[in-house]
């Protein structure tokens, strides 16, 4: 598949998407969380938005939820619930409380196999009022979810697979320095001939 042009050449990710895909099973028909965590400013999001633009195709419906944490402190859960809804063509109504908001998502999105990308989860509570349970979702649906923090993962219970995001080898650092000191990934060899 194609991805986006914005997504093209960034360095040390292919190797991290690729495991990523690995991981997701595009054509088996089970619902998977897959969690992709490591420290800030390392990639997590880039992997997450390259995987979601290459695969959405592939669903019914799609949400990409960026910085779930940060949003929640600003507006609140309950807003956010209603984003993924509207997201995915969802007319909720009117809802004011979390716990009515994990109904509908759970009633509107049972049958219907999804793609859904948590970006930047910090804490438990968020993925239990986004993404709960398993069954919250259609057979093949797929939820990704970025986090700095492997806990948050591990006590959901329902992550099937983690990915650890580590920093780039030694050649990926050198040719990211390239790229942006000189715009180019090697540097250029010039050759001087000396006549005397």
């Amino acid at each position: 598949m194609k991805l986006p042009s914005s997504m093209e050449n960034l360095v040390g990710n292919d190797s991290r998407l690729e495991e990523v895909v690995r991981h997701i099973g595009i054509g088996v028909n089970d619902v998977r969380f897959i969690g992709i965590c490591g420290m800030g400013g390392i990639g997590k999001t880039t992997i997450a938005r390259r995987v979601y633009e290459t695969i959405r195709s592939e669903f019914k419906a799609s949400c990409f939820l960026v910085n779930v944490r940060e949003t929640r402190e600003k507006r609140g859960i309950v807003q956010i619930q209603k984003q993924l809804l509207a997201s995915m063509n969802i007319n909720s109504g009117t809802f004011n409380d979390e716990f009515e908001g994990k109904g509908i998502i759970r009633d509107s999105l049972c049958c219907k196999k999804v793609l859904l990308v948590l970006d930047d989860v910090d804490n438990e509570g968020q993925l239990e009022n986004l993404a709960g349970e398993q069954d919250w979702f259609g057979p093949g649906s797929r939820i990704i979810i970025t986090t700095r923090d492997t806990h948050v993962l591990e006590v959901h219970g329902a992550v099937n697979r983690i990915c650890k995001v580590e920093g780039l080898e030694q050649n990926e650092a050198l040719e990211l320095f390239y790229l942006n000191a000189f715009r180019r990934p090697k540097p250029i060899v010039m050759a001087f001939h000396w006549h005397l």
